[in-house]
């Protein structure tokens, strides 16, 4: 998919912004298949080999880079800024472009699990929340802010880092010290650390399993780092003029699919059958490819759709999914009655809501038990 994105696609201008993840993409795969129904997967504009392991269409997740109708944005986005609601199993929750955006928000799906279990007696006692984030992310607040609440609630939270060793032209160096977040976090308390190379597929993949499974059993939060290379620029603009020719070679010669493809053949699949897979996939790709193009551009009557409320529920999250009614309301003011302030009708008006629907919490900075 990259591929037919960097040599067709972006050439003829149906693609104007386009994310590599090639160097990524084997141990996106990997942890995907580790995901079921009950989890939520936070990701960056990188992760988009894990959002086709969830089983997003083909045809939706190119499509919506081209600027087409259907898919995740209907064509008004980024192609790898996501959401997919996946009943059944694992959700991608809806990203935004912004680095870091992605870790509160997943600690929040962590605490729900949390919640939902012990107050509600609901949800799949093994659920967890993951969350990916490039090196770079970790220099933002919202990465430590996540971590501080995951580690002091002792959250199903997994922080999954990929570590190419650059954020955009600069090196890891100067965004973390020593550049490894992994040995930095080893005495951080309430934090089991996994670490080591994303491009070894029997290395990567024990990694993965161990730390899916250690969240999973209630073991804690954990941080997963996996060093894998950047093999394409930050984005398709971006010709990597800042790395010498030898840093560029040394990163290709880490791609993890022929490694991969090496290991398969020992056990015992052969050249001729990887070169079937090689050709099933281009030739998904390219129908996927047409089948999106034939969808056209969305309709411009639709730019404001759902701006405001106008009678369609989202498919996750919400009360209204969980099945709580809420008590009758008005919306005539009491004309008799002693007269109040607002302070005091606000926490009447909490104190009611917070006692009639168990699912209401409170969030906020010094708000606690």
């Amino acid at each position: 998919m990259d591929r037919i994105e960097e040599q067709e696609l972006v050439p003829a201008k149906k693609v104007l912004y386009q994310f590599s993840a090639r160097g990524h993409d084997m141990a996106q795969v990997l942890l995907g298949m580790q995901l079921k129904d009950g989890d939520g997967a936070f990701g960056y504009y990188r992760s988009r080999p894990l959002l086709l392991s969830l089983g997003v269409p083909l045809a939706d997740a190119l499509g919506s880079g081209m600027g087409l109708a259907g898919g995740y944005s209907d064509g008004r986005d980024i192609g790898v800024v996501f959401n997919y609601p996946n009943p059944g199993g694992a959700h991608a929750l809806p990203m935004c472009g912004g680095v870091g955006a992605q870790y509160t928000p997943a600690a929040g799906w962590a605490q729900a699990i949390d919640y939902k279990l012990r107050a509600l007696k609901e949800g799949p006692a093994d659920a967890i929340s993951l969350v990916l984030g490039g090196d770079a992310s970790c220099a933002t607040g919202g990465f430590w802010s996540a971590l501080t609440i995951a580690t002091t609630q002792q959250l199903s939270l997994l922080f999954y880092v990929e570590d190419n060793g650059y954020g955009i032209s600069v090196p890891s160096d100067y965004q973390t010290p020593g550049k490894d977040i992994a040995a930095n976090l080893a005495s951080f308390a309430g934090l089991t650390i996994f670490n080591g190379d994303g491009t070894d597929p029997v290395e990567a993949s024990k990694l993965i399993h161990d730390a899916v499974n250690h969240v999973r059993k209630k073991g804690g939060p954990a941080l997963l780092r996996l060093t894998v290379p950047r093999l394409e620029g930050h984005s398709f603009q971006d010709t990597q003029t800042y790395k010498s020719k030898s840093e560029v070679e040394a990163e290709w010669s880490r791609d993890p699919l022929p490694k991969l493809k090496a290991h398969c053949a020992k056990l015992k699949l052969g050249e001729d059958a990887w070169a079937d897979l090689e050709r099933e996939a281009a030739w998904q790709v390219q129908a996927a490819v047409a089948e999106a193009e034939a969808r056209g551009v969305s309709s411009p009557d639709t730019v404001t759709k759902n701006v405001f409320y106008e009678g369609e529920l989202q498919q996750i999250g919400g009360l209204w999914n969980s099945g709580y009614t809420p008590p009758p309301s008005t919306h005539e003011p009491a004309s008799t009655g002693q007269r109040i302030n607002m302070v005091t009708a606000i926490r009447r008006v909490l104190d009611q809501e917070l006692a009639a629907n168990p699912r209401l919490l409170v969030f906020g900075e010094d708000v606690g038990p």
